[in-house]
C-alpha cells in the first residue's frame, strides 16, 4: 500500500482491520497514526482508542484488546509502536489474528526496520496493508514544506522553502515546527517570503554545519568563524572536524566530476544529494582546483593530529584551520596546488 491509498482509506471513512507503517520518517508516521485514531468520535476516544509499546506489552495483550468490541463507536483504534523489536517467536503470536483480524478494530503497527522474512511481516506486506515512511528528499522535501504551508491556508514563495530548508535541515518534526511559526508571523493570506523566514525560523544545529561548509567552499572567513563559534557551543572540536572533512571530501569529489565532464544528473547521482545542494558544490567546487582541495585535506589531516595531542585548545586549532581553509582559491595565500 502506497501513501495515497491510505489517504483514500482516511476520506473514504473505510479503515483496514490493520496496518503496518515503517521506515525512518517518524514524523510521517506517527502523524498518520494520529489521523487514524481521530477518526473514533472525541467522546468515545477514552474507551475505544488504546496505545501501546512493544517493550511494556506482551503480543498476547495487544491481541486480547484488539478482538475486543467498540463501545458505542463504529471501531476501535488499537496503536502498538515498536512491533519490530518483538522476537520472532513473540510476532508469531500474532499469526492467527493477522488471518482473521476483528473488522471493528483497526489495529496499526509501528515500526523502524521490520524484517519482512518474518511470518508476521510478510503476511502484513502480502495483504498491502503495510505503508513505507521514509523521509522526502530534494524536490519532494521542498514540495512537502509547499503542502504543508497550503496545508495551514498559506502560501510560500519557491525562495522562502528553499530557505526555511537550509536554516532548519530535513528534520520533518524541526520543519513542521518552524513552518508553523512562520505562517503564524507572516499572518493569514500573506504569501510567506525569505524575510518572514529569516526573521522567526530558529538555526538548527545540522544548518550550521551546513552553514560553516558553505563558507569555506564560498572562502569567506569571517562566516566560517562565526558558525564555527556556534557549533563549538555544542559540539566537540573532533566531531566538527569531521564535519568539515566530508564538506571538503565532497567538494573533491564534485572537482573530479566536473573536470570528467559531468553534468547536473550525473553529479546528483555520484553525491547522492538534493538538487539545489548539488548545485552549491558545483558553484563552489567550481572556484577552487583539485589541488587547492587536496592541500586542504592535508591540512585537515594536521589538525587531526594537532587535537588528538597534548598541543594548543580546539577552539585555537580549528580556527587557524578554518582561516586556512577560506584561503584556498588562488590569490588567497594559501595551498601550492595549481
Amino acid at each position: 500500500m502506497d501513501r495515497a491509498a491510505l489517504e483514500k482509506d482516511l476520506i473514504k471513512g473505510r479503515l483496514k482491520p490493520v496496518y503496518l507503517f515503517y521506515g525512518q520518517d517518524v514524523f510521517l508516521k506517527e502523524r498518520y497514526a494520529a489521523r487514524l485514531a481521530a477518526t473514533v468520535p472525541p467522546d468515545l476516544a477514552e474507551l475505544n482508542v488504546e496505545h501501546f509499546v512493544a517493550d511494556e506489552t506482551l503480543p498476547g495483550e495487544v491481541i486480547e484488546k484488539a478482538q475486543s468490541l467498540p463501545f458505542l463507536a463504529p471501531w476501535r483504534v488499537i496503536t502498538l509502536r515498536g512491533v519490530d523489536r518483538y522476537t520472532a517467536a513473540e510476532l508469531a503470536v500474532f499469526g492467527p489474528y493477522l488471518e482473521r483480524p476483528n473488522e471493528s478494530t483497526c489495529l496499526v503497527l509501528l515500526a523502524d526496520k521490520p524484517d519482512f522474512r518474518l511470518s508476521a511481516f510478510k503476511t502484513l506486506r502480502d495483504k498491502d496493508w503495510a505503508v513505507s515512511f521514509e523521509p522526502p528528499r530534494g524536490r519532494q522535501l521542498l514540495a512537502w514544506v509547499e503542502e504543508a504551508a497550503r496545508d495551514r491556508g498559506q502560501a510560500i514563495h519557491p525562495r522562502a522553502v528553499r530557505e526555511l530548508v537550509e536554516l532548519v535541515g530535513v528534520d520533518l518534526m524541526e520543519l513542521d515546527q518552524e513552518l508553523e511559526k512562520v505562517c503564524l508571523f507572516a499572518g493569514p493570506g500573506r504569501t510567506v517570503g525569505v524575510d518572514e523566514v529569516r526573521a522567526v525560523a530558529r538555526r538548527s544545529r545540522a544548518a550550521t554545519v551546513f552553514e560553516l561548509g558553505d563558507a569555506v567552499g564560498e572562502q569567506d572567513p569571517e562566516r566560517a568563524l562565526a558558525a564555527l563559534r556556534d557549533l563549538l557551543l555544542t559540539e566537540h572540536p573532533l566531531m566538527i572536524l569531521a564535519m568539515i572533512v566530508r564538506h571538503v571530501e565532497l567538494l573533491l569529489k564534485a572537482r573530479a566530476l566536473l573536470d570528467q565532464g559531468a553534468g547536473d544528473r550525473g553529479l546528483q547521482a555520484a553525491l547522492k544529494l538534493p538538487p539545489f545542494v548539488v548545485k552549491k558544490y558545483a558553484s563552489q567546487a567550481g572556484r577552487l582546483s583539485a589541488g587547492r582541495l587536496e592541500s586542504g585535506l592535508a591540512r585537515l589531516m594536521e589538525a587531526d593530529l594537532a587535537l588528538k595531542s597534548a598541543g594548543p585548545p580546539g577552539r585555537m586549532v580549528l580556527e587557524r584551520l578554518v582561516l586556512d581553509l577560506t584561503s584556498l582559491r588562488p590569490g588567497k595565500g594559501f595551498g601550492s596546488g595549481s
